[in-house]
């Protein structure tokens, strides 16, 4: 019991050391989708990012809803938010409260695309 006690002591606050279930993980994800979404200004629709990423409306409403959709549309738009200065900690974290939802000035890339170009 001891060794129980010793583990859960390192265990950050607010998590419980259980992987949350995968239908609950990727409601939160969506659910944070559409937080960043909406907190961009001007009003950024669903229709008006889907013309931006040449995605189907429908692709970005499964997404949002409930974090359903195709991995290649999660990551345009992953990449799309990154470009925008959005954190994908924030996103994507189980716990994200230590994560703001914009990058740090220190943490931003000026040019993304050629950053990637530069790693392999």
């Amino acid at each position: 019991m001891e060794h129980i006690e010793e583990a859960s002591e390192h265990i950050p606050p607010g998590d419980t050391g259980v992987p949350m279930d995968t239908a609950a993980f990727q409601a939160l994800v969506g659910k944070r989708l559409l937080e960043i979404r909406t907190s961009i200004k001007p009003k950024l629709t669903q229709m008006r990012l889907a013309k931006e990423l040449d995605l189907n409306q429908g692709n970005i409403q499964r997404l949002e809803s409930a974090g359903r959709g195709t991995v290649e549309n999660l990551l345009v738009l992953l990449n799309y938010y990154l470009k925008q200065d959005f954190n994908l900690n924030y996103i994507l974290a189980e716990d994200n409260s230590m994560f703001s939802p914009r990058l740090r000035p220190e943490d931003k890339v000026e040019n993304l695309d050629s950053y990637f170009e530069r790693l392999e």
